[in-house]
C-alpha cells in the first residue's frame, strides 16, 4: 500500500524512458516517468485482455482521490463494464465547456479590458480561421501537440509565416488557461516553432514613387469590394499603420475640422494621434457614409459583420498585381522618402507616421506645435497624388515655410 510520505519520496527512474510503476493494490498504480510527472493508472482484465485506464495526475489528484476514483473504476468492472469504454462515452456525453474553442473565447474574453482592440481582434481571427475549424470541437485534453502543429504548418503553406509562428504560442496560453482550470497537465505546445521553417528576414516591400502612377491607375480601376478600394485609397492619402486604419470609427472623425482622432489604446506608442484630413480624404469618407454610416466602424464589413482584415487589403494589392511588390507598410515608407526628398520638415513627417519621438512631454508638445504645419503638409501631399495620376509634380517649393 502507498502512502503521502512514500510517495513524496519517490525519485524519477534513470537512464530509461520507461516509469517506475508503485502498486497501490488491487490494481491501483502510481507510474513515475523520467520528466518527474507521476499518474495514477488501473491495471485491469476485461474479456480476457489486459487494459490500463488513466485515471489522473498526482499533481492534481491525491491519493485518497485516487482511491475513490479506483473504487468506481472497479464497481463498473463488477457490473461487467469495461471501466475504459465508460471513461469514453462519458467524453462523449461532455458539455461543451471543455471544449477548445470554447476555452480559446473565455481566455480571449478575459484579455479584453488590457490589451487593445486590434490585438484581440487579430488574436480572435487567428482562432477563427486557422485554428477552431480543425481543433476547436475537440476536448482540450484530446489534442495533442501534433494537432496543433498541423494547424500551425497550414497557415505556413499558404506563405503567411508570422500568423504561423504566432498560432502556437496563443495555442499554448489556451493549453496554459486549462491547466489553471484542472482540466488538463500539461501544455503540448513548448518547442513546437522549431519545426517551422526558419523566418527569412526582409524589409517590407514597397513601391519606387516612380512606380506609383501605374499603382493608381490600377487601384482606382479596382472592381472589388468598394469598402477595399476606399481603404487603400485612403490609406495612400494618411499612410497610417493598417489596422489603424481598418479600426477606424465614425465617432473619431471631425468633418469640421478635418480630423482624425485615433485614441491611445489603438495606437502602437499608446498615445493618441492627430491624422489632418486632406480635402480628398474628407470626399473619400463621406463617399462611405451611405455604406456604414449607421455602423461603428467606417471599414465595416456586411459579410462578416467586422471591420475589413488586413488579408483583404493585401488580397486586392494582389490582385492588382502587386504581390511581393508593395504591402499596406509599404505606403508608409513610399510617403516618408518622398517627403523628406521633397524637404518637408523631419520632425513633422515623423510625428505624422506615429514615430516615437523624444519622451512623453516632447511627444506632446510636437503634435501641437506641428500640427498646423502637418496639416499643410497632407494637404500638400494629397494634391501631389492626384498629380501623379496625370504624371505632374505639385508639390510647391518653400515647403518649410
Amino acid at each position: 500500500m502507498l502512502t503521502d510520505s512514500k510517495i513524496k519520496r519517490l525519485k524519477p527512474p534513470l537512464n530509461t524512458k520507461k516509469p517506475d510503476k508503485y502498486s497501490d493494490g488491487n490494481g491501483l498504480q502510481l507510474h513515475v516517468f523520467p520528466n518527474g510527472r507521476m499518474t495514477w493508472i488501473y491495471a485491469y482484465r476485461f474479456s480476457g485482455k489486459q487494459k490500463n485506464l488513466t485515471l489522473g495526475s498526482y499533481e492534481f489528484m491525491s491519493l485518497a482521490q485516487a482511491r475513490m476514483k479506483h473504487l468506481e473504476a472497479r464497481k463498473a468492472l463488477a457490473n461487467g463494464l469495461d471501466p475504459a469504454e465508460q471513461k469514453k462515452e462519458q467524453k462523449i456525453e461532455i458539455d461543451e465547456s471543455s471544449l477548445f474553442k470554447t476555452l480559446a473565447l473565455e481566455w480571449l474574453d478575459s484579455r479584453k479590458a488590457v490589451i487593445k482592440e486590434p490585438t484581440y481582434l487579430r488574436d480572435l481571427s487567428v482562432f477563427e480561421k486557422d485554428l477552431f475549424p480543425y481543433i476547436g470541437n475537440s476536448p482540450i485534453d484530446q489534442i495533442k501537440g501534433k494537432d496543433v502543429l498541423e494547424c500551425a504548418q497550414r497557415i505556413e503553406d499558404r506563405g503567411a509565416q508570422e500568423m504561423a509562428k504566432r498560432s502556437i504560442p496563443l495555442a499554448g496560453r489556451v493549453f496554459r488557461y486549462s491547466i489553471r482550470k484542472g482540466l488538463i497537465e500539461n501544455d503540448p505546445t513548448p518547442h513546437l516553432q522549431e519545426a517551422l521553417k526558419p523566418r527569412k528576414v526582409k524589409n517590407m516591400a514597397r513601391l519606387d514613387i516612380s512606380e506609383f502612377p501605374a499603382f493608381l491607375h490600377r487601384m482606382d480601376r479596382y472592381h472589388g469590394n468598394i469598402l477595399v478600394r476606399t481603404a487603400l485609397q485612403l490609406m495612400t492619402l494618411t499612410f497610417v499603420r493598417t489596422a489603424e486604419l481598418r479600426m477606424m470609427e465614425w465617432d473619431e472623425i471631425n468633418f469640421e475640422s478635418k480630423e482624425w482622432r485615433i485614441p491611445p489604446h489603438k495606437m502602437k506608442m499608446d498615445l493618441m494621434h492627430i491624422v489632418p484630413l486632406s480635402n480628398q480624404a474628407i470626399e473619400l469618407l463621406e463617399s462611405l457614409k451611405p455604406l456604414t454610416g449607421n455602423k461603428q466602424y467606417v471599414f465595416y464589413n456586411h459579410s462578416t459583420a467586422k471591420p475589413l482584415s488586413s488579408n483583404a487589403l493585401l488580397c486586392a494589392i494582389r490582385t492588382l498585381g502587386y504581390a511581393g511588390k508593395m504591402t499596406g507598410h509599404g505606403f508608409r515608407g513610399l510617403a516618408s522618402t518622398t517627403l523628406h526628398e521633397q524637404g518637408y520638415e523631419h520632425d513633422a513627417i515623423e510625428v505624422q507616421l506615429a514615430h516615437k519621438t523624444g519622451n512623453a512631454v516632447s511627444q506632446a508638445y510636437n503634435h501641437a506645435q506641428h500640427l498646423q504645419y502637418r496639416t499643410k503638409m497632407m494637404q500638400e501631399w494629397s494634391d501631389f497624388i492626384d498629380g501623379l495620376r496625370h504624371n505632374l509634380v505639385p508639390f510647391p517649393k518653400n515647403k518649410r515655410a
